[in-house]
């Protein structure tokens, strides 16, 4: 009885294991089309693919608050899109191979603004 019950418990460990690890297309065609795809830290994409590469609109969201709602090009955030970082602080703008590039707008979680030209994230003064 004592090992059944041993075995059972293990059994379980091990399917809760498996289960939090898993990750891949979880809704919809996340091949080309719509789709939910999550990712084994927790990450989430819901939106846009085609030929298994985010493109077009979708939103990335983490684990620990970071939400990305906008445009993707060969999976990476390219065009117009705003991050929120999880203090509500947001950056609304132009994006380019996952930087902000372009014109954009920073706003702080208090409210103060910032309106500018960003290269590689960087704002430019």
């Amino acid at each position: 009885m004592k090992k059944y019950l041993i075995c059972i418990i293990l059994s379980f460990l091990t399917t809760s294991i498996a289960l939090a690890r898993s990750t891949g297309c979880k809704e919809g065609n996340c091949e080309n089309g719509f789709g939910k795809w999550v990712y084994t830290d927790k990450t989430t994409y819901e939106g846009e693919w085609v030929q298994t590469q985010k493109e077009g609109n979708g939103t990335e969201t983490w684990p620990n608050g970071y939400i990305y709602k906008g445009e993707f090009k060969n999976s990476e955030w390219s065009g117009q899109g705003i991050l929120t970082f999880p203090d509500g602080s947001t950056y609304d703008g132009e994006w380019t191979n996952g930087f902000m590039n372009g014109e954009g707008k920073f706003t702080w979680s208090d409210g103060k603004e910032k309106i500018g030209i960003w290269k590689n994230g960087k704002l430019q003064e």
